[in-house]
């Protein structure tokens, strides 16, 4: 009986949409901790934005550096399994490849976009 309450419990079971819920809010919560320990460590909000400018060239090379690592993964081993499978679609995929192929234009337009609109933040503003 108690093995049977518990499995509604599991993240498994859970609709996306609520999964999805629950990953942004405990990203928002744990953004807003680690924001308010820095600011405490660093002696207030001036303190943390000039550390955040010095380490902003870092922080862009570290961004980069992922964004590399990420689409290697997914050129490497996760995009080849997703193609054969969807290969297996009635019309050879085409119809899904080419979703795919969009989706994976429009990631890279809106990594592009943000990274754009940081470097115009760092420059001053619009």
């Amino acid at each position: 009986m108690a093995r049977r309450a518990f499995s509604r419990m599991s993240p498994a079971r859970w609709p996306s949409l609520l999964l999805a819920m629950a990953v942004l809010v405990v990203m928002f919560l744990l953004s807003g901790a680690i924001l308010a320990v820095s600011v405490r460590l660093l002696g207030g909000l001036e303190a943390h934005h000039s550390v955040w400018q010095a380490a902003w060239p870092w922080l862009l090379a570290w961004r980069l550096n992922l964004y590399a690592a990420l689409a290697l993964v997914w050129w490497r081993k996760v995009r080849p399994r997703a193609v054969a499978r969807l290969r297996r679609d009635y019309d050879d995929g085409r119809q899904a490849l080419a979703k795919l192929r969009r989706l994976e234009l429009m990631t890279m337009g809106i990594l592009v976009l943000l990274e754009v609109t940081n470097l115009i933040n760092q420059l001053g503003g619009a």
